[in-house]
């Protein structure tokens, strides 16, 4: 985000200053850029039932339009083929059940790292496997978006 790279830049030229009311300023306009584990959490799971629902509205909202997506055969998806495989039932989850999830927060963005179980149809094909995921949200003009997904599954 521009305007927190500015901030911090300003904050450097200050360093020695902490009292003044430029770095009480700097600092609050900082705070207001925040945003938490849990923030990012709530984004996972809201993405995770409309993965389950097949809600394409929602899923257009939340995948950044240059989604870069590697499915767990090694298949390189966009965001509109990714939307495809849902409308047109390609993947049909039935069932997601998280292990595990690990986030971490970056200045405007965040890694998150999930793996689950999960069952439905692929290609036609019902399946039932350990899967671990990464995706990587950004905040682009105050709007949390998916820019990367990579699965695979958990063989061992």
């Amino acid at each position: 985000m521009a305007v927190h790279q500015t901030l911090i830049g300003i904050r450097l030229l200050l360093d020695g200053q902490r009292d003044s009311p430029t770095t009480e300023f700097i600092m609050t306009l900082e705070s207001d850029l925040n945003f938490s584990i849990a923030d990012i959490e709530q984004l996972e799971d809201a993405l995770h039932r409309a993965m389950l629902s097949g809600d394409t509205d929602a899923l257009q909202e939340y995948l950044d339009d240059s989604l870069i997506s590697i499915d767990p055969f090694g298949r390189k998806l966009n965001k509109q083929e990714n939307l495809d495989f849902h409308r047109a039932c390609i993947l049909k989850l039935d069932r997601f059940d998280l292990l595990e999830r690990s986030v971490r927060i970056m200045e405007n963005a965040a890694a998150v790292s999930w793996s689950g179980k999960l069952s439905g149809t692929y290609y036609g094909e019902s399946f039932s496997e350990k899967l671990a995921y990464s995706r990587v949200w950004s905040l682009h003009d105050g709007r949390w978006t998916v820019i990367l997904i990579h699965a695979t599954r958990i063989t061992m």
